[in-house]
Parts: C-alpha cells; sequence; structure tokens
C-alpha cells in the first residue's frame, strides 16, 4: 500500500503544479507591469497591507 501512496501523492504534486504554473505566470508579469511603472517596491507592499 505504501507505493501506491506515493504514487498517488507525485501525481497529486505534479497534478498542482501544473495548474498553478499559469497563475504564476500571470502574476509575474503584473508584478514586471508594476515595476515598469515605477512603483517602489515599498509602495506595494504597504498597498498590500492596506487591501
Amino acid at each position: 500500500m505504501i507505493p501506491a501512496l506515493l504514487i498517488a501523492r507525485d501525481c497529486i504534486i505534479y497534478w498542482v503544479n501544473f495548474w498553478i504554473t499559469p497563475v504564476e505566470c500571470v502574476f509575474d508579469v503584473i508584478e514586471s507591469e508594476i515595476a515598469r511603472r515605477g512603483v517602489a517596491p515599498e509602495e506595494f507592499e504597504r498597498l498590500s497591507e492596506v487591501a
């Protein structure tokens, strides 16, 4: 039963990584756009604390 649980765990890990990758890419695009517009990282952190 242990090998089956390990295989199931690996499948879950790969499945989650597969679905999170596009979200990470979108987040990186948003973050780079914020940097391109000149918003300082300190301001961005402060804004995220307010929300």
